[in-house]
């Protein structure tokens, strides 16, 4: 998991312990980091990507469905092998170093492994904060209030808030989501 019970138990507030309120937090967070991994596009913890096959645009660029590409293992570009040390691996691509080298236009004509994503350590705190506040909200229905919880003024009035759409708690993601493909 991304967030740890500890972190989740502090962001939250809530510190009860017992065996089923643990595993009742875990599967929340689990199912926050669905939502956010759901979102961005992308699994955002650190993974080989092994064997995946993309199609050249014509660039020399290859654009790929994960962030932060750390390595370069093995490329195949038709029936060709490809030295990596060619190539640099960038945020969300990879490209040649060598300007005029560009992978060619075709579908499902590139083969490659790679390494992408974030050690849990190095996580950015936005994919962090989003998967506890999402979390914390699950938590806020437990007791009946499913979807809708209500706050209430001196003045005597009440205002409520739809907690079932967690768009405004994804939205600071942007900047990180993979949305071509």
């Amino acid at each position: 998991m991304i967030a740890s019970i500890a972190m989740f138990n502090t962001y939250s507030g809530n510190y009860e312990d017992s065996p089923e309120v643990v595993e009742l937090k875990g599967a929340f967070l689990c199912t926050a980091e669905d939502i956010v991994s759901s979102y961005l596009g992308f699994d955002p913890k650190q993974q080989e990507h092994t064997d995946v096959v993309a199609s050249g645009s014509g660039s020399r660029r290859l654009y790929l469905r994960a962030r932060n590409i750390t390595s370069v293992e093995a490329l195949t570009v038709g029936t060709a092998a490809v030295d990596t040390s060619l190539v640099a691996p960038c945020d969300d691509h990879i490209r040649f170093l060598d300007h005029a080298t560009k992978f060619p236009v075709g579908e499902d004509n590139i083969r490659l492994s790679y390494t992408a994503g974030w050690e849990i350590g190095q996580m950015p705190a936005v994919i962090v904060v989003s998967i506890l506040r999402i979390a914390t909200l699950m938590l806020s229905e437990t007791g009946g209030n499913i979807g809708l919880t209500g706050k209430s003024f001196a003045d005597n009035s009440r205002t409520f808030v739809n907690y079932s759409n967690y768009r405004k708690y994804l939205q600071p993601l942007d900047s990180l989501r993979i949305l071509g493909f």
